[in-house]
């Protein structure tokens, strides 16, 4: 049930329009300043978080999602951004 309900959610965030501010053709993590993903809504927070997750679990070999786990990662990379505004996203995921 928490695997369809997981689902069912994901697909909800995915149907929703980007918020303004992150509407973009491509979105370069690289470049992807700390100061910005900590000004997303929510839903665009979580969908930008799981590409990360995913380019990060490609780097590792890791094939599994933790979903228990989504909450609190996601919880600290916002201490960490919020801390080093001017840290990329992705450097902070690599750290």
């Amino acid at each position: 049930m928490k695997k369809l309900f997981f689902a069912i959610v994901l697909a909800a965030m995915f149907a929703m329009p980007m918020n303004a501010s992150a509407k973009a053709d491509k979105i370069d993590f690289g470049k992807l300043k700390c100061s910005a993903f900590v000004e997303l809504d929510s839903e665009t927070m979580t969908m930008l978080y799981f590409w990360l997750d995913g380019y990060a679990s490609a780097k590792t070999g890791d094939t599994k999602l933790d979903v228990g786990a989504v909450e609190n990662n996601l919880t600290q990379i916002m201490k960490v951004c919020q801390k080093n505004p001017n840290k990329t996203v992705l450097s902070v995921i690599a750290d």
